[in-house]
């Protein structure tokens, strides 16, 4: 069981550091096609996307370093309550 953990917990930080790389070269990109200077909105989208694909990769991991953890927005809340620590 230790080993499938291991193998979850590095995968996700993979996950993560991959589509932080992908969305700053995304941003890089936009700046520097023409015409320079524009992010183009759905490049920022797309950057925006990515970000929370790559943070949603790294939850189980973040969920397991804490005690206690909630998630709010707007009308809906999620609380959870790790009781191993």
């Amino acid at each position: 069981m230790v080993k499938f953990e291991y193998i979850m917990k590095n995968c996700s930080t993979k996950l993560f550091t991959l589509t932080l790389v992908v969305t700053l070269g995304l941003f890089i990109a936009g700046f520097l096609v023409p015409p320079t200077g524009y992010i183009d909105p759905s490049v920022l989208t797309a950057g925006g996307i990515l970000s929370v694909f790559g943070l949603f990769a790294q939850l189980p991991n973040l969920l397991d370093s804490s005690k206690r953890t909630k998630i709010s927005h707007g009308n809906t809340s999620i609380e959870i309550e790790n009781q191993d620590n």
